[in-house]
């Protein structure tokens, strides 16, 4: 068992801020009852799932319920669509004095419920549950975590374990295989008439994964790169992402093509940045003692490095190479230009894998072109935080659901439902991951655990501490002060450092 950590324990204002004030009172650091109680107490899960991502979390609760029966009883409650909007709608049942138990959500999120005095947190820490010697982790259970997703729960403003990982998830390039193979509007024009490619291309157009065949587009892709027709290879690298994308754009021309089209869609801004930042060794933010004491120095973002970054995005978006969510307003994700075939690759969430998914044609996925040969990919996915309810019965059974949803066969299947990745070593060796892998090719549902397998020893994160979430917001707005409000580069980054500068 590891040696338990030893922190003082204080009675404090619940609170998201230094400036707010929830009415109660909470002790970070608790013990878990070694009974249970007397009569059934319900544990309030808040989350943001719809209801087709929800059907072995609904089972696993009603297993759990049912093994608890009279003692512990989880309530599911779908507060918000969204993370954001999971966070936002928290924090006004917080100043109502509604609580949950537990919810999921971002370590941003999480670290304005511990604000930046530890004696304002409405949110546990839970290293005396998973130190107790009952109710806790072994050594060897928390060694079956993925280091990378347990060590994300001890990266906030102050020491100790504040969240437990739930399940987790990357970014992947999109791409539509046919487009890449030659089956696209360029050979259609260049070949009209022709007898073989008509043949080869009809074996492939408008098929989806589960029906094109991989020999059709070699074969396609071998005749067209034959005949000098216009196929391509998917990047691997930023540079030959852009190089790429811009010879698109002239073969179009060359075709005399004027059709709406885009080669490269970013879905999230700030996780372009972000990303390129870390692999191009640029600062971003810290989180260190001058920090803490002088919350600025958080931002380390406004320097000559991250604006020739933002100059080089800005001119492949102006010359229609790249678009973002927020170089198309805010409102519009580019899978939307995507399954319209007007970009032939994204970027996006292995866990939105859904919303690329298209009925014209089938798409291939591949790891997310990288700079300075350097591949950093986002880690993403929620994590789990837990509530002070001022009743030791309710934190004990929130513990021992999570214990039940983190147990390597239960999020195992969970995970793979929603297409993230299960947090424990074990689940990757259980049969349930063995049998879904084995259907890789059958759909993107399938072939994402293929693909990230191979990409967690490059996941990244960012320092988390009161403020960090504004960062990711003001770094994902760089691109809409330049284009929509018309600031020059320098004034788009003072702008965005400003805005953070007012969180405290």
């Amino acid at each position: 068992m590891k040696k338990p950590l030893l922190f003082l324990t204080v009675s404090t204002i619940i609170s998201l801020c230094s400036a707010c004030d929830f009415g109660g009172t909470t002790i970070v650091d608790q013990e878990l009852p070694e009974d249970d109680p007397q009569s059934q107490v319900t544990i309030e899960f808040w989350h943001c799932l719809g209801h087709n991502k929800t059907q072995n979390l609904e089972k696993i609760v009603k297993n759990f319920n049912d093994q608890y029966a009279g003692k512990y009883y989880v309530h599911l409650t779908h507060l918000a669509g969204d993370y954001d909007t999971l966070h936002d709608a928290l924090k006004t049942k917080l100043s109502s004095g509604e609580i949950p138990a537990l919810t999921m959500g971002y370590p941003d999120s999480f670290s304005e419920y511990i604000t930046s005095n530890i004696k304002h947190s409405s949110i546990l820490r839970l290293d005396n549950f998973i130190n107790d010697p009952k109710f806790g982790y072994s050594q060897a259970e928390l060694d079956d975590f993925v280091p990378g997703f347990y060590a994300e729960g001890t990266g906030y403003q102050f020491e100790g374990t504040w969240s437990m990982p739930m399940y987790k998830s990357t970014e992947a390039l999109y791409y539509n295989k046919q487009y890449f193979a030659g089956a696209n509007v360029l050979n259609v024009a260049k070949f009209t008439g022709n007898s073989e490619f008509t043949a080869l291309y009809n074996k492939v157009n408008g098929k989806t994964n589960a029906n094109v065949e991989e020999e059709d587009l070699v074969a396609l892709k071998d005749w067209v790169k034959a005949h000098d027709g216009y196929t391509y290879d998917v990047p691997t690298k930023w540079d030959e992402m852009f190089t790429l994308a811009d010879q698109m754009q002239k073969d179009r021309a060359t075709m005399n093509n004027k059709e709406e089209f885009y080669p490269v869609g970013y879905d999230s801004d700030a996780n372009m940045m972000i990303s390129q930042m870390k692999q191009r060794g640029i600062p971003y933010t810290v989180n260190d003692e001058e920090s803490q004491i002088d919350h600025r120095k958080h931002y380390v973002f406004n320097n000559d490095e991250a604006k020739a970054l933002l100059t080089e995005i800005i001119g492949y978006i102006n010359d229609k190479l790249l678009i973002t969510k927020n170089s198309l307003g805010g409102s519009t994700y580019t899978n939307e230009y995507f399954n319209e075939n007007k970009a032939a690759m994204v970027v996006g969430s292995t866990g939105g894998s859904s919303y690329n998914v298209s009925e014209n044609f089938a798409v291939g996925l591949a790891a997310v072109p990288y700079s300075n040969d350097n591949p950093q990919y986002i880690q993403q996915g929620p994590s789990i935080c837990f509530f002070d309810n001022e009743n030791p019965y309710i934190h004990k059974g929130a513990w021992l659901f999570y214990k039940s949803l983190a147990e390597p066969n239960n999020n195992v299947r969970v995970a793979l439902e929603n297409s993230y990745d299960p947090v424990r070593i074990s689940s990757y060796e259980s049969v349930d991951y063995a049998t879904w892998t084995s259907m890789a090719g059958q759909g993107l549902k399938y072939d994402i655990p293929t693909l990230t397998q191979t990409l967690k020893l490059y996941y990244m994160t960012s320092p988390t501490f009161v403020g960090s979430g504004t960062a990711r917001t003001q770094i994902g707005k760089l691109i809409t002060y330049v284009l929509k409000n018309k600031y020059s580069i320098d004034k788009a980054f003072t702008t965005a450092i400003n805005q953070c500068n007012q969180i405290r």
